[in-house]
């Protein structure tokens, strides 16, 4: 509001004299300059646990007040959950991308094996025009379709934690239909020196009949898309699922069993090169998948 940032202008003298004349009166035009030391208040300001592990100079003691006492009015999640912000709807999965996601997956031309262990298999395959590999795991759990879907849709950070360990913390951003969501998630640093990643997914639900791949089941669609109340944030990086899907299927005639497919293409960003991410992923997608049946 004008009369806030009137107010951080009177405590900070040297704002005022950038705009060119008094703070009281509202500047419809203020310098370049004046919004870099606006910015450099912001950051100065920070979080408050942060504000507190240092000493703050008395004359900036109450600049930052007031800066902190606007950030203190933004609007934050509540519930683990942000608004809706008016976000453009996505475009609807139709039954040809449902066919064609399914059908890639299940498929066995164009993947090469590359680990099994413990009744699980986790493939790859190299898809022209990218670096980034795009990797499958598959296997059957000892538990019903239901308890998987379950998995997925929880917003249980401790459960989460039990089949992704880096999980850190996440939130839906916008749904758009029962079926639709765009979601945020961060995980924790890899190792040190690797700086944590976050992710912005559009995530949709839908269920597939019988057809070549099977006796139908449930699908879950993931590729990055972006939101206005998720942008990139400084010290964490964006990462993005250029294409991801996880498959839950029953096996027939064995109701307490789900025959479970994913695949996922992910850029995980920052200076690690391609190859060696790649290989990480490869290797992660087998405890992936252990984690997930214990």
């Amino acid at each position: 509001p004008d009369h806030k940032l009137r107010q951080t202008l009177t405590a900070f003298p040297g704002l005022a004299h950038d705009v060119g004349h008094d703070c009281r009166t509202r500047s419809p035009h203020p310098s370049t300059h004046t919004h870099m030391r606006v910015i450099l208040l912001l950051f100065l300001a920070g979080p408050a646990s942060a504000a507190r592990a240092v000493t703050v100079p008395a004359p900036l003691q109450r600049p930052l007040d007031c800066v902190r006492s606007l950030l203190d009015r933004l609007p934050r999640p509540r519930d683990g959950s942000w608004p809706a912000t008016g976000s453009t709807r996505p475009p609807p999965r139709g039954p040809a991308d449902i066919e064609r996601f399914v059908g890639e997956a299940t498929e066995e031309e164009g993947w090469a094996p590359v680990v099994s262990r413990d009744g699980f298999q986790v493939s790859r395959r190299n898809l022209r025009g990218s670096r980034h590999v795009y990797v499958r795991g598959q296997g059957v759990f000892g538990a019903p379709p239901e308890a998987v879907i379950g998995l997925f849709e929880t917003s249980d950070a401790a459960l989460i934690r039990r089949y992704n360990p880096l999980y850190d913390s996440g939130w839906d951003l916008e749904r758009y239909d029962s079926r639709t969501k765009a979601a945020y998630a961060k995980v924790r640093a890899a190792c040190p020196g690797v700086r944590p990643r976050d992710t912005v997914s559009l995530i949709s639900r839908r269920d597939v009949g019988g057809g070549a791949w099977g006796c139908g089941g449930t699908v879950f669609f993931q590729e990055a898309t972006t939101h206005p109340a998720a942008p990139p944030l400084r010290g964490v990086v964006r990462a993005k699922i250029l294409r991801g899907m996880f498959l839950v299927q029953p096996v027939p005639g064995c109701p307490r069993q789900t025959r479970f497919t994913f695949t996922q293409q992910c850029d995980a960003g920052g200076v690690i090169p391609s190859w060696l991410m790649n290989r990480l992923i490869v290797s992660e997608s087998i405890h992936f998948l252990q984690r997930l049946h214990r």
